[in-house]
């Protein structure tokens, strides 16, 4: 049996400790034997943040490794019940009447739990209309941050959906009432945006192996898609990040295969090659989206 200390993770953004609290973990979980359980203790945590949380669980869910979690406080294990970190919430073969009646359960709260949701046309956007009006109704912004949230959520999981070949999609959303924001994760378990333009041969000299350059193609907004009606589609990563960190004074991480991207407070904006001791399978976006918009600003100036 693998025992794998879990961090008390509170931190109000994913990067740094954090980002390697969360490679940590995983690793050393993916060392287990085959067919080992692997126990997360929980002895020192009493607070995780949402950036940590999600991907946590998304890892478990697509691990297919016998996970167990042991010394959770009463607090804390209310909390992981709460947002099912043990057992998502899954849409994939739901009525729209259906996922809205489970969904308005979490109307008055804080949180979207953990869910998974199915890359069909009418599931997936059923969701992210459904998701939609429950951080709106949580959060209670007014239309300048309400659109916004629509372009980002219909634009990232319909990247996911015309990229990844995920047949599935994830989303966790939080509000953090203290720091005035939202913290929103959209991931998949697709083939990852370095291992999209390998597969279609697209950009090979550019990216010349390096997993950030392909990254970089991705949020720049050069699509893997050759058809006339979707050969913008790669520009809903760009216009989103733009809108949001640009605009809003938001958030941007991005971790998919052995890359990540991160932009936040307008300079800081990098990416970087992790193959030497990480690989996420798929595709995973972290949105800090704060509830209030800056005086002046109109989403109709970030739109392509």
């Amino acid at each position: 049996m693998q025992r794998v200390i879990v961090p008390n993770v509170c931190a109000d953004e994913f990067k740094g400790e954090n980002f390697n609290c969360l490679v940590q973990i995983i690793e050393q979980t993916r060392q287990a034997s085959g067919g080992d359980t692997v126990v997360w203790d929980f002895r020192d945590v009493t607070t995780l943040h949402p950036f940590f949380l999600a991907p946590l669980a998304i890892f478990r869910q697509q691990s297919g490794q016998d996970i167990r979690c042991e010394n959770i406080s009463l607090q804390m294990q209310s909390f992981l019940n709460g947002i099912h970190f043990d057992r998502m919430l899954h849409f994939e073969n739901a009525t729209r009447e259906a996922a809205e009646q489970v969904m308005a359960q979490y109307a008055d709260r804080n949180y979207i739990p953990l869910c998974s949701f199915s890359m069909t046309d009418g599931n997936k956007d059923a969701f992210c209309s459904i998701a939609r009006n429950i951080i709106v109704r949580q959060t209670h912004v007014g239309s300048a941050i309400n659109t916004p949230i629509s372009y980002f959520l219909s634009e990232l999981i319909d990247n996911i959906y015309e990229h990844s070949g995920s047949p599935n999609g994830y989303l966790f959303s939080q509000y953090l009432e203290h720091d005035q924001s939202i913290n929103l994760c959209i991931a998949d378990n697709g083939v990852t945006i370095p291992g999209n333009y390998q597969r279609t041969g697209l950009y090979q000299q550019e990216i010349d192996g390096d997993p950030a350059e392909a990254l970089r193609l991705a949020n720049e907004g050069r699509s893997t898609k050759n058809r006339p009606e979707t050969e913008n589609r790669g520009y809903g990563i760009s216009t989103s990040k733009r809108m949001l960190v640009e605009g809003l004074n938001g958030s941007f991480f991005m971790l998919s295969g052995s890359a990540f991207h991160r932009y936040e407070n307008h300079s800081l904006n990098y990416y970087a090659d992790i193959s030497r001791f990480f690989h996420w399978d798929g595709t995973l976006i972290l949105l800090r989206i704060p509830v209030n918009a800056p005086d002046g600003f109109n989403y109709i100036n970030y739109l392509e």
